[in-house]
């Protein structure tokens, strides 16, 4: 996985997750006024929880290895 950290049209520091092929997997939920912040932000997420959260609203979830599944 890799993070990168840009700044956008408007001079907010964000961020955005790939896979090493590129893929887009998240991207941060708002701009930061500081890169510092913004790499804060970075760090809490890979930090995050030791198991992941999974919410699924249509039902069981087959298998997630090490996650806590939410079925709505």
């Amino acid at each position: 996985m890799v993070f990168h950290i840009y700044q956008d049209m408007v001079g907010k520091w964000r961020w955005y997750l790939t896979t090493p092929s590129g893929e887009k997997l998240a991207v941060s939920p708002l701009g930061y006024t500081r890169r510092g912040d913004c790499q804060h932000a970075i760090q809490r997420v890979r930090e995050g929880h030791d198991a992941p959260v999974v919410y699924d609203n249509f039902g069981p979830v087959a298998h997630v290895h090490g996650a806590i599944v939410l079925n709505g």
